[in-house]
């Protein structure tokens, strides 16, 4: 019995050290996550402003001159 305690608690220890490794990747990856989302942000922003000045600021409905 004592022995059958012994290997519990040790498997146990190795659980709780692997959810707390786990718990640090989760959280760390959270982070990047949320750093990319507005770097992804920033560049959808800065791609529609350079369509913007490559349509020269015309509206899409409105036709160019050479039509």
């Amino acid at each position: 019995m004592e022995d059958r305690l012994t290997k519990m608690e040790v498997k146990i220890s190795y659980m709780e050290e692997t959810i707390t490794t786990l718990d640090s990747v989760v959280t760390e990856q959270a982070q990047e996550l949320t750093a990319l989302k507005a770097r992804l942000s920033q560049i959808e922003k800065r791609m529609a402003e350079m369509v913007e000045e490559a349509h020269g600021g015309l509206p899409e409905s409105e036709r160019p001159p050479h039509y």
